[in-house]
């Protein structure tokens, strides 16, 4: 039996912690195994026994562990814990054991390599030179790059005269292939933005003849716009302002400067790196810069050491357990590099990550000094300080560039912790990941200049690390063995030796060179001097080749970076020298090294991650979870009995799930009552309104209940303690008797009181100073007034979205909210379109200003004007069911999410880049805060499943299908068959309580059991529990000893309501239709499935939505005298008619007239079902006849079709009064930076002449179970 060490211990108290102390003083004296019980042979036998274990890594543990006391054994290369020799023996035959037990003999045998000889090092750095020579660019090569940036910036500045263009990368280092990329970055003035710039450059560039192939990438980390010199065929990718990659640009090249061996080590390193195929980040690997900060950082770590760190114990006030504090700020002069200290905030000195863990261990391990406050305040109240450092050592090395790289390679591989410590080249001391806060895995290398990037955060696969460290140990065991010449038939190579021809034979790349170098009037000679016992000769005579012959050139004052001067290479000339040099040189010709792919991978490519989904096989551009890859079948025609039930589905949405007059009249008493007790026990000057979706016009049933609080004398909340305000608000709410579960959120980004009011179940929240989600409920209503099919289409999203479960934001999808904007921008965006962009419609060039917490909430709001400036709106006359399958087809046809934003406050199309939101799967931009995206938490996995849902509801609305009447719903809303059967993604859910935004160790539901627990750390909450319990009684009766549930008044008062709770509407619109249809007189082909998992046995639980209601519960005087308005007449949507309810009442009914609308009898003898809240259909009573049970067989043409509907949107007299005191006319009588107080009243006036539905919803006795929230 194996057991893991736990990294995590338990909470224990201080008792318990003693009995373990106690329990381990005990064990630690005790031996693991008693020798003195066992025979001579016993012992013998366990003696040969653990020496075979010893073998494969198994010791006997000196002391039992107290964590595992009854553990024998330990594995040091597994770091398990292993019983008894029985298990080792099992351990031992385990796969990860033998894959360990293989890379410790590797380790091992490469450890016991002998150091390599001169001549091996001779050969070698002459290898490297050569490979340098031929990949790396050269002096020609940089010229022609550099003239490529100056002509086009030329070009750019002429329509863009205040920019100006800047080489950077490789190129610019000098770390660069023949073949790399130019890498270019426009400097803009503070009045241009990097996508305006961006943008212009690309037409700029496409309209020139000199540039081919000209795109863009502006959905990349860093965005560039791609083109191809048409004369030289290199590839240009253009970025604007890419200041840190400018500054490690500027690094790297002062270093490549200053010190000689620094370019052809990298260039080496990075060939190696791409023959291994490890340098290609698009497929797992690491940026190829990164190699370069891997060799200055082992130069920097060498002993001795070849280059400088920058920051260290040697600066005045420098914190080893603070780096971060210490930031590099660029090159100086070309020789230093500049420093700064910015001394941390208090709260950031406090609660520093590194230093806090450290701090805590320290404490446990015995010393006992703690950080006191004042130690934290001498920090942060230190200056900023400025400093300078050297790049490089003035004095030269003497270390050959074969040594250097066989040290390289086997620092990496044998001697460097990958896992453990950062690669940094600012600190002199080993960077641990906990100083960064950056997890223990794989490879982390630090940018200079951008402290907070991981570089190698692309390296996401173990797979691809373990291959990368595969490639290391192969290279070193390659280069520090002896090679020796062998002359290879080229008729016998396999096709997958990919040997290059020219490095078959050593005499031939010699040769090649000892030419080369002839040209040059260099001595070829003088190669064999590497291996010379002269270190100066040495050194001399491998900056002489590196820089003549080789055409590596540095940049700089040879005088002044090489380590000889001009007599020292007159060394050479002696006699003695040259007779050495020729001696030793038939000894370098028998080495021969080469950068072979097949050698250097053993024939083993890498795996292939994919950046997005990170499974292994395919690349980011072949990823199956891109929704942009499904190849959608087109469907079949629109049939005009299709197009009929589709209106029906659609109308039955909105008829069932809007609320009664009754629930509207609740919700005002409910506030009146809240704000009276507000009033009389807080504050007098407090003032509440509801908005949201009760008063928006697109609310359920059972919705919760949004309320604003402002305060009298005070426009915003600028002066006032929000924090402060709402805990207080809290513990009065908490006096209330008609509210439990009050929970204060101060920490949102809006902070709420949560409650639940007992009477009614409804939950709601309150917030402060909410003034612009007031004036966006008002626009939404505005918008809903418009067009009756607004409401039509919104109420069936927001079922649709509830059916799928992907409509609830707290659970990391979008929020109904976001739903209706999509709705109303795909009305904006139809041609004809449905309804205007109100934003748009003012007088004059400026956009009228009517600023509200910082932003401008002005929309056009006069609906008597609209009529007369857009006397077109009324072309669009297409129906619910054309509309609502064109908006599925919409948003997986024609709409591009990766390059658009959903915006309703413009006709023009907004690009996610403008935005700069590209790194979201879905943009939703809210119409007033035009930095808030609606859909910046979902995921990518999220993204998926939604964009799921949409193409099975395309499919499924739109092949024509004609299901038994009064079963639509549960055909159309069947959640097996939108989201197949698949559950929504969690993966960012807390596990605790299935929400988002933060961990499960930091739930808040996890921290209030912990507060239970540790209840004597506050007396003061355990005495206000203590009394909360004693005074439990029933509300309703008053009684002590039972709650409200058990209550049997109120049972009887749960039977006789007649209300449906909004938890169960949306569920039941489904599972009412499960009723008996054998009794219909007419039987019509229906598709069979089985019951829907995801229906049935998968319920969401997320909060209903809010809807809307007046303010005033008064019911309107002509009300009674309502005709009701039969289906056959109307067609699809019912005509603007007398006593019909504004929009944004949607669900107004006749007081005392429960189903006047509904006559006729039902043709086909089935119980008709109502629809209700959650998405779901249930099943009502005997009693009860809805939308389409009093429905009239002649008035739906199953069998003939009728043309499509006209919607006269804007009739004769304009139906749409608008009252003063809630939709402002225009802007003279809106002062700027004031609060909206919506006067008492309803939000739309009711109009007589416009009806959106027929009056009048059946009178509903359900017996039902509310859901729990």
């Amino acid at each position: 039996m194996e057991h893991k060490p736990d990294d995590f211990s338990k909470i224990k108290n201080s008792e318990s912690t003693k009995e373990h102390t106690l329990e381990a003083d005990y064990l630690e004296n005790t031996t693991v195994i008693d020798e003195s019980n066992l025979t001579v042979e016993q012992q013998l036998g366990l003696k040969q026994a653990e020496e075979r274990l010893e073998r494969d890594y198994i010791s006997r543990l000196e002391k039992r562990s107290p964590e595992y006391t009854s553990c024998q054994y330990l594995c040091k290369l597994c770091l398990v814990h292993i019983e008894n020799i029985q298990g080792a023996h099992k351990h031992i035959k385990e796969k990860r054991h033998k894959k360990n037990i293989m890379e410790k003999q590797e380790e091992n045998e490469l450890r016991a390599l002998p150091p390599p000889s001169s001549a091996q090092l001779a050969a070698l750095s002459f290898t490297l030179i050569e490979a340098a020579n031929e990949q790396g660019i050269s002096d020609d090569d940089f010229r022609i790059r550099q003239e490529i940036v100056n002509e086009m910036e030329k070009i750019i500045q002429q329509p863009l005269p205040d920019c100006s263009l800047r080489m950077y990368g490789s190129c610019l280092t000098r770390f660069a292939f023949k073949t790399s990329d130019i890498n270019i970055d426009i400097k803009f003035p503070p009045k241009m933005s990097q996508p305006d710039v961006l943008i212009q450059v690309l037409e700029i560039l496409k309209n020139s003849d000199v540039y081919s192939d000209v795109e863009s990438d502006f959905h990349a980390k860093v965005p560039v716009v791609f083109c191809k010199d048409v004369k030289s065929g290199l590839t240009c990718k253009v970025s604007a302002r890419n200041d840190v990659a400018c500054l490690t640009t500027d690094l790297l090249a002062a270093l490549g400067k200053l010190e000689p061996v620094l370019i052809p080590l990298v260039l080496a390193f990075r060939y190696w790196a791409r023959l291994c195929h490890i340098d290609c980040q698009a497929e797992g690997g690491i940026p190829s810069y990164s190699f370069a900060l891997m060799v200055i950082f082992f130069l920097q770590q060498r002993k001795p050491c070849i280059l400088p760190s920058y920051l260290g114990s040697w600066i005045e006030g420098f914190d080893s357990k603070r780096p971060d504090d210490h930031q590099l700020k660029g090159i100086e002069e070309g020789e230093f590099v500049r420093w700064e200290y910015k001394p941390p905030a208090n709260g950031a000195a406090k609660n520093s990550v590194g230093t806090e863990s450290k701090t805590k261990v320290e404490q446990q391990k015995g010393g006992g000094k703690k950080v006191t406050s004042s130690e934290v305040d001498n920090q942060s109240n230190a200056k900023e300080k400025h400093g300078n450092s050297l790049l490089a050592f003035k004095t030269p090395h003497q270390v050959s560039l074969g040594q250097l790289w066989l040290e390289l390679l086997k620092f990496y591989t044998l001697e460097f912790a990958l896992e453990e410590y950062v690669i940094s080249i600012r600190v002199q001391e080993l960077l641990t990941r906990e100083n960064k806060n950056w997890p223990k895995r794989r490879i982390a290398i630090e940018d200079p200049f951008a402290l907070k990037r991981n570089v190698a955060r692309s390296l996401n696969s173990q797979m691809v690390f373990e291959y990368i460290l595969e490639r290391f140990r192969t290279a070193y065991k390659y280069f520090a063995c002896p090679q020796r010449e062998k002359v290879v038939d080229k008729r016998n190579i396999g096709s997958g030796c990919n040997i290059p021809e020219n490095e078959l034979e050593c005499t031939e790349v010699v040769e090649a060179v000892a030419k080369r170098c002839t040209s040059k009037n260099v001595d070829s000679s003088l190669l064999s001097t590497l291996d010379s016992s002269n270190d100066e000769d040495k050194e001399a005579a491998l900056s002489l080749i590196s820089h003549e012959c080789c055409e590596l050139s540095c940049h700089c004052n040879c005088n002044e970076h090489q380590p000889y001067d001009t007599n020292s290479s007159n060394e050479f000339s002696d006699a003695e020298s040259r007779q050495s040099l020729i001696t030793e040189s038939p000894q370098k010709k028998e080495m021969h090294y080469v950068f072979d792919k097949f050698i250097l991978t053993s024939g083993k490519p890498p795996t292939i991650v994919c950046s997005i989904c990170k499974r292994d096989g395919h690349s980011k551009n072949d990823c199956p979870e891109d929704f942009k890859k499904i190849d959608l079948k087109p469907l079949p025609p629109m049939t005009d009995r299709f197009r009929e039930i589709l209106d029906i589905v659609c109308k039955r949405c909105f008829d069932e799930l809007s609320p009664p007059l009754s629930e509207q009249q609740n919700r005002e008493q409910i506030l009146a009552s809240l704000e009276r007790f507000i009033r009389k026990e807080y504050n007098d000057k407090a003032r509440l309104c509801l908005f949201g979706s009760s008063k928006n016009g697109f609310g359920f049933r059972d919705s919760d209940l949004d309320i604003c609080m402002t305060l009298e004398g005070h426009e915003n909340a600028e002066k006032l303690n929000c924090k402060e305000i709402i805990e207080g608000l809290a513990k009065v709410l908490k006096k209330h008797p008609g509210l439990r579960n009050i929970l204060p959120i101060t920490t949102a980004k809006v902070p709420i009181v949560k409650f639940e009011h007992r009477r009614s179940g409804l939950e709601g929240d309150i917030s402060l100073y909410n003034t612009l989600a007031q004036h966006n409920t008002r626009m939404l209503a505005t918008y809903a007034a418009i067009d009756p099919r607004v409401q039509y289409l919104g109420y069936t999203m927001k079922v649709f979205a509830k059916r799928c479960d992907i409509g609830d934001a707290s659970r990391g999808s979008l929020s109904s909210y976001a739903y209706i904007l999509m709705v109303l921008y795909f009305l904006q965006q139809r041609n004809p379109p449905v309804i205007p962009v109100l934003q748009e419609i003012f007088d004059g060039k400026q956009i009228p200003q009517r600023m509200v917490d910082g932003w401008n909430a002005f929309f056009f709001d006069d609906m008597q004007e609209l009529k007369k400036r857009l006397p077109s709106l009324g072309k669009n006359t297409e129906s619910l069911g054309e509309l609502w399958l064109g908006l599925l087809r919409f948003y997986t046809e024609e709409f591009d999410f990766k390059e658009y934003v959903i915006s309703i406050r413009q006709k023009k199309l907004l690009t996610t880049f403008e935005k700069q939101w590209t790194s979201k799967c879905i943009a939703i931009e809210d119409p007033f805060d035009l930095n808030h995206n609606l859909g910046a938490g979902v995921s990518r996995k999220m993204t998926n499943f939604i964009m799921k849902a949409f193409i099975n509801g395309r499919k499924l609305f739109g092949t024509p299908f004609y299901p038994t009447v009064g079963r639509e719903a549960e055909y159309f809303f069947d959640s097996k068959v939108l989201t197949d059967g698949e559950l929504a993604p969690n993966d960012r859910c807390c596990r605790v309580c299935g929400k988002i935004g933060h961990y499960m160790k930091d739930c808040p539901k996890r921290r209030r059991l912990k507060k239970k627990e540790n209840e004597k750390d506050d007396e003061k909450e355990v005495k206000e529990d203590d009394r909360e319990t004693r005074e439990k009684r029933c509300f309703i009766c008053g009684d002590v000893g039972h709650v409200r549930r058990d209550c049997p008044e109120f049972k009887q008062t749960r039977q006789r309501n007649n209300s449906v709770p909004g938890t169960q509407l949306v569920r039941s619109l489904v599972n009412s239709q499960l009723v008996a249809v054998s009794q219909q007189q007419v039987e019509r082909p229906l598709r069979t499935r089985q019951s829907s998992e995801c229906s049935d046995s998968h319920q969401s639980s997320y909060s209903p939505q809010p809807q809307q209601f007046t303010q005033n519960s008064s019911q309107p005087a002509s009300i009674n005298q309502t005709q009701p308005q039969p289906i056959s007449q109307s067609k699809h949507v019912p005509q603007p008619q007398q006593g019909a309810q504004p929009p944004h009442q949607p669900a107004a009914r006749p007081m005392g007239i429960p189903s006047t609308s509904h006559e006729g009898p039902w043709h086909s003898h089935v119980t008709p079902n109502s629809l209700v809240n959650n998405g779901t259909v249930g099943n009502s009573d005997q009693g009860f006849q809805g939308q389409f049970g009093k429905m009239n067989p002649p008035s739906v043409p199953w069998d003939h079709g009728t043309p499509p509907t006209h919607f006269p949107l804007l009739r004769g007299a304009w139906p749409y009064n608008m009252p003063q005191n809630y939709m402002q006319q225009g802007n003279a009588s809106y002062p700027p930076n004031k609060p909206f107080y919506p006067q008492a009243g309803p939000l739309m006036q009711s109009n007589q002449r416009f009806s959106l539905l027929s009056q009048g919803h059946p009178h509903l006795n359900l017996n039902y179970i509310q859901q729990k929230k």
